[in-house]
């Protein structure tokens, strides 16, 4: 029972006994009179502290709702900032997929063109050509008459000899140590076709005597040569050859100087 109740019950009782007592006590109720007046503000105390019990009660009844309240919108804030988040990630993630997917496509595309324009090349149009004044005898051909992937294998190693030149010290046959990172890397790269043959051509600027340029590109071609077994190539897959300065691939300066044209080639020469 709530204290309120129990208050109107007590004051209830008061007031039969007060009446009892009246009817059959009017002198007591006379000289008692002082004591009922003391008692009335106790009882309007009672009451009041009655009303401030209720208020705490109603207030300490909306606290915890308005908790529940800030508790609901915090979760349903949290949730919302979850389904944002998530629709941000998946449409990354959709976007990501259509950049790959796009990429896929361009980058088929581009094989498929490839494939097209050496379909449509013909045994008069190779990709690449062997000049005439390069030495092939036995089974030697020039890679004009070889398949079209032993002319892109050409090719290949054309362009990384050209970024990576193989270069000697001055007047020498000696071989930098830069270069022997690309002789180290030819090697790898025709270790992976056991039929092919390799022709270490030697080249020359036209600075000197023919004779002598003659000379610096043989030993140099046969100092290649002797670094490529060394690197575990098959020396019965490699002839060394020097053209001198007869093969230029640049014009040489007035002076015949150029350092284009001192050149070491690895020619394919057997398939």
């Amino acid at each position: 029972m709530s204290p309120a109740k129990k208050i109107f019950f007590l004051c209830l009782a008061l007031i039969i006994l007060i009446v009892l007592c009246v009817n059959t006590h009017l002198e007591k109720l006379a000289k008692n009179a002082g004591i009922e007046t003391q008692q009335e503000p106790k009882t309007l105390n009672l009451n009041t502290e009655s009303k401030k019990v209720e208020e705490i009660e109603e207030t300490a009844t909306l606290e915890p709702i308005k908790e529940t309240e800030s508790k609901e919108i915090e979760t349903v804030d949290t949730t919302e900032k979850k389904d944002q988040e998530l629709n941000t990630s998946s449409k990354t993630e959709s976007s990501e997929n259509q950049i790959k997917n796009e990429l896929k496509t361009t980058t088929e595309e581009t094989a498929e063109k490839v494939v097209e324009e050496n379909e449509e090349k013909t045994e008069d149009e190779p990709l690449i050509t062997t000049d005439k004044k390069y030495k092939r005898t036995g089974n030697e051909k020039p890679i004009q008459e070889m398949s079209i992937n032993t002319q892109l294998l050409q090719i290949r190693i054309r362009d990384y000899v050209t970024k990576y030149p193989i270069t000697f010290r001055t007047s020498s046959n000696q071989i930098t140590k830069k270069s022997l990172n690309t002789i180290s890397t030819v090697v790898k790269i025709l270790k992976n076709y056991p039929n092919i043959k390799i022709e270490v051509a030697g080249h020359t600027d036209a600075a000197g005597s023919k004779k002598y340029n003659l000379g610096v590109s043989v030993s140099r071609a046969v100092a290649v040569k002797k670094q490529m077994i060394a690197y575990g190539f098959d020396k019965n897959k490699i002839k060394a050859r020097g053209y001198g300065e007869n093969i230029p691939i640049v014009e040489n300066n007035p002076n015949g100087y150029s350092k284009v044209n001192r050149r070491v080639e690895f020619n394919i020469i057997e398939e």
